[in-house]
Order: structure tokens, then sequence, then C-alpha cells
């Protein structure tokens, strides 16, 4: 049963060690390139852990951040309680808020989880006044997770299952370069744009990397747990030479890229 939440993106702990420590650096960027003003009521749309909506309250923001994971929204409410917050659980492709209630709407580290990405964003755009922001971070998947890129490639050398999440992944062009933008613009937000951001995630050795695909939440987690032990001790095998480059093992540090939209409902 741990397996299973873990893998269907329900325990914070584990997240935290996943995706949380590198969010954390993502947060404060990202802020600087929305522009939010200081007392806006702003949703955190799928706000797991509520690294962003803790920032956003920091800046002076009053935060409703919602999710559909009970076991995230409690890490959140232990980690990152603050007066200007109120979490709630909630499906954000049908959101119990009225129309153009917020100031803005922002999601990180989301849409490329669920699968009615429109829904969702017209969801965003629904529930924010005219003029307000709607914004989004998302990692960029062609190109942008080398540290992912690492074990994705190697598995795919050696195992069917890689081959086809890689290609499934990368044909994911909503997030190449401007293709949030691409569908910003389709929902009919306007003044938009993409920039990339990049948060350089850090490991302290090969232990640490590779804890973060054996321990993590997602699919590649699940591909490999669900192989023998000689297939998935293969690939760990050959990620670690990838990871060692010829050198002492130790601290490593890729670069993540970050594709950042932001757009305006149209008054």
């Amino acid at each position: 049963m741990e397996t299973a939440l873990r893998y269907n993106w329900a325990d914070p702990d584990v997240y935290e060690t996943f995706m949380g420590r590198w969010s954390e650096y993502l947060a404060s960027q990202l802020l600087t390139c929305v522009n939010i003003a200081p007392g806006s009521r702003v949703l955190d749309v799928a706000c797991g852990t509520g690294v962003l909506t803790r920032a956003l309250a920091q800046a002076g923001a009053h935060v409703v951040g919602v999710d559909a994971s009970e076991g995230y929204l409690e890490g959140a409410r232990l980690r990152r309680s603050h007066p200007n917050i109120a979490y709630e659980h909630g499906d954000v492709r049908q959101m119990r808020f009225e129309n153009a209630v917020f100031d803005a709407a922002v999601s990180t580290l989301a849409l490329d989880v669920i699968p009615e990405i429109e829904e969702v964003v017209a969801e965003m755009k629904r529930v924010t006044r005219p003029g307000g922001v709607v914004a989004s971070a998302v990692t960029q998947f062609l190109g942008g997770m080398p540290a992912w890129d690492l074990v994705i490639n190697t598995g795919a050398a050696l195992e069917a299952d890689f081959a086809t999440l890689r290609s499934m992944r990368a044909g994911r062009q909503v997030f190449w370069p401007d293709g949030q933008a691409a569908l910003w613009r389709k929902i009919g937000l306007t003044d938009v744009t993409e920039v990339p951001l990049v948060v350089d995630c850090e490991y302290s050795s090969f232990a640490d990397y590779w804890a973060t695909f054996t321990d993590g939440p997602g699919s590649v987690t699940g591909l490999l747990m669900a192989l023998s032990d000689d297939a998935r001790g293969s690939i760990e095998q050959h990620v670690r030479t990838g990871y060692l480059v010829g050198l002492p093992d130790g601290p490593r540090s890729f670069p993540m890229v970050f594709r950042v939209v932001r757009g305006l409902v149209p008054a």
C-alpha cells in the first residue's frame, strides 16, 4: 500500500525529497516573472505541499491553495501554514468558486500530471477577474530535465517500457518551448508571455540521486520498481557510470528548465 500511495502522489515526505527541494528555488523566481501585487487574492491550483502557496503569502497575497491529495494538504498545513493561507481539498477541473473572484490563478509542477489540462486552465481563467493573471510553471519535457533524461534514456536502451515512456514524454508538445503559451492563447487569455527559468538540482552523491527515482512518485519510479532486481540493477549500473563520468562519487548539479507562462483575462 505504501508503494501504491507513493506512485499516486500522496506522500508529502516523499514529494519533498523528489521535487520539493527544487520547487523552493523555483517559487521565488516565478513570483518575479508573474508580478502579482501584494494584497491580491490568489488561487494556487494543485498546490501540493504548499511551496508556492507560502511564497505568495509571504509576498503579501491572500491565498487559497487547492489540491486533490489529502496527504499533500496535510503536509502543506504542517510545513507551510500562514495567516494568509487557506488550504482546501478540491477537484481543480471543476472548482467550487464563483466566476471572477480571484485577482490571479497560478499553478506550478501540476499541469503535466493532470490529463485534462485544458479544463484546468479554463477553470483558472473562469475564476480570475478581468485583467487578472493566469500563470503556470512546468518543466520543459524535451531537453529540460537532464537529471531525468540520464535515467530515462539509459532505461530506453535496455527496456521497451522505458522506450515507450521516453517517446510519450518527448511527444507532449504542450511542454515544449511556447507550448503552454499556445494553450493560453487557445483558451482566450491575452498578453501571453512564456519564458524559461533554470534551477540547479544538486545531489550530494549517487545514492542521493538514485533514491529520487526509486523512492519518489511518478512514472519513472513505477517502471523501475516493476522491473526484476537484475533488470533494475543493470540500469542502475549504467546510470551510475553516467553520473560519475569517471570521477569519484560526490556532489553533482543538473540544471532543470521550467517554462513559465503568464497571461491576462480579457477585460
